[in-house]
């Protein structure tokens, strides 16, 4: 049986509540940028599950496989029966449960969603990124004039030229909406499972097209400003965002105003069958450059004179050349290459012999120590020294580390992780769990567990993947189920100071029968919330020992999902929300601040001064 999510629970969330559901809980993707197939799963907020997939053509007929990873592998298995295949683009089911997410704040409170989106700009978490902008660019809140007896008296809050900020704000980091994103919001919109979500709030005043609110508005000013300050324009193309602009201006119609721009998106133009165009018909454009006739060590000339980035170097090189040591060598000289870049192509480095070179295995190492996600712990498999595989294992480490290192001033964290005989199935992938994760705490603000009947203390030696590994090794599953064992035997012998709050996280399939907030409000830890990552067991999910705990000590209980673990972004971004999202305790002086606080705190974003 599997774990299913409590309509009635969500239905139940105020504005703040929803808004730390939405980020603990949202561990897919809006976005799939391969072909997969999709199957029903209760498990997910958004009822469905999303997996790569492929097919090939058996006797006329199209036979499709699963693509699953195992290590090293990717393993296919064959689908049988009516298989719901989907091409690349936007997953509706996500994109749908996300951005209802969104309207439900809004309807709860409109400043809450307000200021929502005004932080989210400044986080990784692209899906919402994009969603939180569409939103604001349609919703009701648009500066409209409040009358009385037809004297305006004053004017609403404009939230839309939030949405218009998202897009149109450049930040050094990169985390601004980029072209590409830019594209996205608009497709958001413009999908008819997001429309009808609009036409429901009254956004938009036609019952039949999609509401898009300032989108064509925001998308002209943007191409107009790039337009008239033609070195960004020919950044974007070189870049490789050229069609990317063209999609834009198809978009909302853009007319530029010099035929200048169509020469710099070298875009010929021809004709529409009403003769309405009258800019550059028909004139010759430049040609793209590209690099076929010349020589390798040409290529490498023009990459040190131009210096593009790594994607339009991989697009310009002739595959008779391909790429060679030299190139790459080349390419990470003039700076072409991003610190993911090199986390990604260390198997090729390693292959080409350049991270022996001192000045790029200098560059690269300085790549793994700026790492902010999990994808160096997945390359790690794929390299073949020791030495490079435990520096992106520690890149991996670091992540993690870095995501929580300020959210966790003024707390003490407790782990207990359940070894009793119903995780005799899971004990293995839970295992495998905390060694994504544990690492993260500082040692010495964490206490561990393992229980059944006993609690043990478990000892990590090293705030590592390999520590965690080594601590967990030789537990196996099996007796009782006792949750108060934890509270009991080990962690009310650690009471945390006066100034720090409690979290307790607990690992496991929560089958005990009844509760036990009597031993832990008898224990003096004070836990102001619980943190649960419910990896299922051999008996189903008949009972709620830890939620129903939490809720008879009335503090909130913060799932993680298993689904954080398959994203190499979910796990430093989930546990740093998570971490945040815990109330802070009652004392004069608190050393942080709760999620909530600092989004409410967010000032809202206002327009650049150009637009």
């Amino acid at each position: 049986m599997t774990d299913q999510i409590d309509p009635q629970r969500v239905e139940s969330l105020g504005p703040a509540e929803r808004i730390i559901d939405t980020l603990l809980t949202f561990s897919d993707h809006m976005v799939h940028n391969r072909p997969g197939v999709v199957t029903p799963d209760r498990s997910q907020p958004h009822g469905v599950r999303w997996a790569p997939a492929t097919y090939k053509t058996v006797d006329g007929q199209r036979v499709y496989f699963r693509l699953d990873r195992r290590g090293k592998k990717t393993i296919e298995t064959r689908l049988v029966g009516d298989v719901d295949y989907r091409k690349p683009g936007l997953f509706p089911e996500v994109a749908k449960w996300l951005y209802g997410q969104i309207a439900e704040v809004w309807k709860l409170d409109n400043e809450f969603a307000a200021h929502w989106a005004s932080w989210a700009f400044t986080q990784d978490h692209r899906d919402l990124k994009v969603a939180l902008a569409a939103f604001m660019l349609v919703q009701s809140r648009s500066g409209e004039p409040v009358r009385e007896q037809g004297e305006v008296l004053f004017h609403d809050d404009d939230h839309r030229a939030i949405g218009e900020a998202m897009c149109l704000i450049r930040r050094r980091d990169g985390k601004d909406i980029n072209p590409k994103l830019l594209v996205r919001v608009g497709d958001l919109l413009a999908m008819p499972e997001i429309a009808a979500i609009n036409r429901e709030l009254g956004f938009g005043r036609s019952a039949r097209n999609a509401a898009m609110g300032r989108y064509v508005k925001v998308v002209d000013k943007w191409i107009r400003h790039r337009e008239q300050n033609t070195k960004m324009l020919e950044g974007l193309v070189k870049a490789g965002y050229r069609k990317t602009v063209m999609s834009l201006c198809r978009k909302v119609g853009y007319k530029p105003n010099s035929p200048q721009f169509f020469e710099t998106l070298r875009w010929k133009q021809k004709q529409s069958a009403d003769g309405r165009r009258t800019m550059a018909i028909g004139a010759e454009v430049s040609k793209a450059q590209t690099w076929k006739g010349l020589t390798e060590a040409e290529i490498c000339m023009q990459i040190i004179a131009s210096e593009p980035n790594y994607k339009r170097i991989v697009g310009m090189i002739p595959k008779e050349i391909g790429l060679t040591r030299a190139i790459l060598a080349a390419s990470i000289e003039a700076g072409s290459l991003s610190d993911s870049d090199l986390i990604i192509l260390t198997p090729t480095l390693e292959d080409l012999g350049l991270l022996a070179i001192e000045e790029i295995g200098d560059r690269w190492m300085r790549a793994c120590e700026a790492a902010e996600n999990q994808r160096a712990a997945n390359i790690a498999q794929r390299v073949k020294g020791k030495a490079v595989a435990t520096k992106l294992q520690d890149a991996a480490d670091r992540a993690v580390q870095k995501a929580v290192a300020d959210e966790v001033r003024g707390l003490k964290i407790f782990v207990a992780v359940d070894v009793s005989a119903s995780m005799n199935e899971a004990i293995e992938k839970a295992k495998s769990y905390l060694a994504r994760f544990l690492q993260g705490f500082p040692l010495d603000k964490l206490t561990v567990c393992v229980f059944n009947t006993q609690a043990r203390h478990v000892d990590i030696k090293h705030p590592s993947a390999a520590g965690v590994t080594h601590a967990f090794k030789n537990f196996s599953a099996g007796g009782g189920t006792y949750h108060e064992a934890a509270i009991r035997d080990v962690f009310s012998s650690q009471l945390p100071g006066d100034d720090e709050d409690v979290i307790i996280f607990w690992v496991g399939d929560q089958q005990q029968s009844g509760t036990f907030e009597l031993v832990v409000r008898n224990s003096g830890l004070r836990p102001v919330a619980f943190g649960f990552l419910y990896v299922p067991g051999n008996m189903g999910d008949r009972q709620r020992a830890v939620e129903g705990t939490a809720e008879a000590l009335g503090i909130p209980c913060f799932r993680l999902s298993e689904d954080m673990f398959s994203d190499v972004y979910a796990v430093p971004r989930t546990l740093r929300n998570l971490i945040a999202s815990t109330p802070v305790g009652r004392r004069e002086t608190a050393p942080r601040k709760s999620l909530i606080k600092v989004i409410l705190e967010t000032k809202l974003l206002t327009k650049p001064v150009w637009a």
